[in-house]
């Protein structure tokens, strides 16, 4: 977008919405840049234009290119007969530069006809001035550009507000959530904490490496990261009299406890039906609560899913899951070390972890050390414990 005088977009995020008004975007000056291999044009058109705007001129369409490299124009008025580059020319390579392509250019030319001007607006100009100049039609159509984008301008910070809101009410939701489960208990609390840590490694890792068969973006990356601390969240119907037993569970116990995926699951259903359109935050939160204890070899719960089928975050946590456990302290076992952890997990790669996601992952594991080193179960840090 051209630069406009504005005010910090991100003090205007951070305002209340009722804070943010137009005058946030209404810009006290505007620049202007005049290309037109005329000299009696380009004095023309300043004289008439001077008044209101800062005015930058080009006699050519290459000069005009090497101005924009150092400046950026909040409109354009270009001639369109010019030797060498015409203005043809340089509006197609406007349009194929996306630092330049927004900036509403305003066509000048003595050629008149509708086919002129609808090969001019078909290349992206907003407008289309006739020769010879008129003082009046150029003030108005100047003006009317810049005020268009000025409010197209204002909308694009109303939206990107809104959208801030939006992220910050949603990320409100996933933290409300893993605190009723965190809450329950604080070894859980701390195992929430450590594998949100190690589940972003991985599916950041993951992200950079691009591999074909792992097609995820950025924003699936940031919904990983932000949704593992709910893998648990479905334990909160599981009773204490299981979820707190100082001993291995039985059988039966582990039969219940087995239960809290899809739990979980459910409890994200009714959030998914109940927000409708606006729930596309929650889909990987759920694809994490339900197959986080799936096996790449098909012998996990609660689907017995088999290798391609288990969502790309239930293999992240899967791994992150497991790495915790080992590594941590419980009344039925010690914890093991980093080394021994390693060893456990490449033994059942391709049994119950995804092998080429083990392999692609092996180059950030030692930074999963610095996380259990940093929140062990002692630790004592200020604050909450999703925090």
């Amino acid at each position: 977008m051209p630069s406009y005088p504005l005010d910090n977009l991100v003090d205007n995020l951070e305002r209340k919405p009722n804070q943010l008004t137009p005058n946030d975007t209404l810009a006290k000056s505007f620049n202007v840049l005049i290309v037109d291999d005329d000299p009696t044009n380009l004095r023309l058109l300043q004289e008439i234009l001077k008044k209101e705007y800062k005015i930058h001129s080009a006699p050519s369409g290459e000069r005009a290119l090497l101005f924009l490299q150092k400046q950026m124009p909040d409109l354009i008025l270009l001639d369109v007969e010019m030797p060498g580059m015409g203005g043809y020319e340089v509006i197609s390579r406007l349009k194929e530069d996306s630092r330049w392509r927004d900036i509403p250019v305003i066509f000048l030319t003595a050629q008149e006809g509708r086919e002129k001007e609808e090969h001019a607006i078909s290349l992206g100009a907003v407008d289309y001035i006739l020769k010879p100049i008129s003082s009046g039609v150029v003030t108005a159509r100047v003006k009317l550009h810049l005020e268009l984008e000025t409010y197209k301008k204002h909308l694009e910070q109303i939206v990107a507000y809104k959208t801030l809101q939006l992220q910050k009410a949603q990320d409100s939701i996933l933290e409300i959530l893993a605190n009723i489960t965190a809450f329950r208990d604080s070894d859980t609390g701390w195992h929430i904490k450590r594998t949100t840590l190690y589940s972003q490694l991985l599916v950041e890792n993951l992200l950079a490496k691009n591999h074909p068969d792992y097609p995820i973006d950025k924003n699936y990356a940031d919904h990983v990261t932000k949704s593992a601390k709910l893998h648990d969240i479905g334990k909160v119907a599981v009773p204490d009299s299981i979820l707190l037993k100082p001993a291995k569970l039985s059988m039966a116990e582990f039969q219940l406890i087995k239960l809290h995926t899809t739990y979980g699951a459910q409890m994200i259903d009714d959030a998914i039906a109940d927000l409708g359109d606006d729930s596309s935050f929650l889909h990987v939160a759920r694809e994490i609560v339900i197959s986080h204890h799936e096996w790449w070899n098909g012998t996990g719960y609660p689907g017995g899913l088999v290798g391609a089928a288990i969502p790309i975050s239930g293999r992240i946590m899967a791994i992150a899951d497991v790495y915790d456990s080992l590594r941590s302290h419980r009344p039925y076992k010690v914890p093991i070390t980093h080394e021994e952890t390693l060893a456990i997990m490449k033994r059942e790669t391709g049994t119950h972890f995804d092998p080429y996601l083990m392999d692609m992952s092996s180059d950030i594991f030692d930074a999963f050390e610095s996380v259990a080193m940093e929140y062990h179960d002692d630790a004592r840090h200020n604050g909450m414990l999703m925090g």
